[in-house]
């Protein structure tokens, strides 16, 4: 299979967590014409791209850090088999993939998450709470929200081994800059460093974070 193509939203998720190796990128320029792809294929021709590409970017991932270059198997909850001594997470949005993994001497669970916002992909924003947001417009804040939250999950049920909802997930948000926010994520007696990006419109990039030693970093 042909690289992915770099991708600034797998860049913007190096710069948002420089402790993760992270790999990724688009595989659009694989898939084929609309037009020469009858309507009622397309989501079935999307879907096995998707998957193809999530094979190519956590073999290209493991390899990275120097082990054999085998997709880590999905468990049963839909989680993905790390290696012994690593943590990982996995995010698809669109034609992008994105994959990141650290020893877990270093980082406990991690759960990075990338969602798009533009008038096609606006996600569903029930259930969750306006004033936890950081960002005007309102709609933008809420979606880093979300992502932020859906980050936050995957980093968590390593951890907890419990299915959560929006309302079980509290986030804080104490450093904003004008792109990325950083702050924390509470749940079940655990507490996470979260980042989140809207460097690349239109989309919001996040990572939740739980380091086996905590340092703090301030937002660039």
């Amino acid at each position: 299979m042909s690289p992915l193509r770099s991708d600034l939203l797998v860049d913007e998720l190096r710069i948002l967590a420089p402790e993760l190796v992270i790999s990724g990128g688009s595989f659009a320029r694989r898939l084929p014409h609309p037009r020469d792809v009858p309507p009622a294929a397309r989501e079935r021709v999307l879907t096995e791209a998707r998957r193809d590409a999530t094979g190519k970017c956590l073999t290209d991932l493991v390899a990275s850090i120097g082990l054999p270059a085998v997709e880590p198997a999905r468990l049963p909850s839909g989680a993905r088999e790390w290696p012994a001594g690593y943590a990982g997470s996995v995010s698809r949005k669109g034609a992008t993939v994105a994959a990141a993994i650290a020893p877990a001497a270093r980082m406990r669970s991690i759960g990075i998450d990338v969602e798009r916002l533009d008038a096609k992909g606006v996600p569903n924003l029930r259930g969750l709470d306006a004033g936890e947001h950081p960002w005007p417009p309102e709609v933008e804040g809420r979606v880093a929200l979300l992502a932020v939250k859906e980050a936050a999950f995957k980093a968590l049920h390593p951890v907890l081994g419990l299915p959560l909802g929006f309302a079980d997930v509290a986030v804080s948000w104490n450093s904003v800059g004008p792109v990325r926010c950083r702050g924390v994520a509470r749940a079940g007696g655990v507490t996470l460093d979260v980042r989140c990006s809207r460097a690349v419109p239109p989309w919001i990039a996040s990572v939740a974070l739980s380091p086996a030693a905590h340092r703090s970093r301030p937002v660039p």
